[in-house]
């Protein structure tokens, strides 16, 4: 199969996986608020103007858009997943949601600052520079982008790159990808109601873990500088300024 076609494949079932169990979002992950992230969402808050307007990129069912809000924000989210913002237009109808893509991201220097949280994870590589610069498009000059980076798999990238290319799937190193097929069919025969398990769940989305270093180059590379950046559970935490 070509990388392109199976990529397509692989977003694809992204955003069907996502739109299949959106209804149980709340249910399941509500209340579930990384201490890490609503630390480094806070050193964000805090080199952002009252009343800005913030670009929620990747929001999904708008977890976090609610601390924008009571920190006294405008808040415009996008999303692939129609499911998944419509939770989020229920929970938050003051904030205006639109289907996009983060690879789609069009905005020209619109937003205070943006934040994308736990999103980036599905993100291709051929993709990441586009969106790094599509946040750098978005935001007004001197302005503010808060992102986490997940890290969790990276101790057996070897061995998911050797097991994804032993089943002839067309990845790069850093791509965890090779259960997909099964595990999405399992997870979208499961009925309505049931919550997969969080293990199989995983396995059914496609993920890309890029070095922590490349992310750097892609920073520099559109001109952000780096001011706060820590490790949590599971996530790496960036903090960064347009220059």
């Amino acid at each position: 199969m070509e990388r392109a076609e199976w990529l397509k494949q692989m977003r694809d079932k992204t955003e069907a996986l996502y739109d299949h169990f959106s209804p149980l979002y709340w249910v399941k992950y509500g209340m579930w608020v990384s201490e890490t992230h609503v630390r480094y969402l806070l050193k964000f808050l805090g080199r952002v103007a009252p009343r800005s307007t913030l670009l929620s990129a990747g929001c999904g069912a708008g977890l976090y858009d609610g601390m924008l809000l009571e920190a006294g924000h405008s808040v415009v989210g996008i999303d692939l997943s129609a499911g998944m913002l419509a939770r989020a237009r229920e929970r938050f109808p003051k904030v205006r949601y639109e289907k996009k893509g983060l690879q789609e991201m069009d905005f020209q220097n619109e937003f205070d600052g943006v934040i994308c949280i736990d999103a980036l994870e599905h993100v291709f590589p051929e993709d990441w520079p586009v969106i790094v610069h599509g946040f750098r498009e978005a935001l007004k000059p001197g302005r503010m982008l808060y992102f986490t980076l997940d890290i969790s798999a990276t101790d057996w990238l070897e061995e998911a790159y050797e097991q994804a290319k032993s089943r002839g799937l067309p990845v790069v190193f850093g791509e965890v990808a090779a259960e997909v097929d099964i595990a999405f069919e399992k997870v979208m025969a499961m009925e309505y109601g049931d919550v997969p398990p969080d293990e199989l769940a995983d396995k059914a989305v496609y993920h890309y873990y890029p070095s922590v270093d490349q992310v750097r180059k892609w920073l520099d590379q559109e001109k952000f500088a780096i001011e706060a950046e820590g490790t949590g559970i599971w996530y790496k935490h960036f903090v960064v300024r347009k220059r």
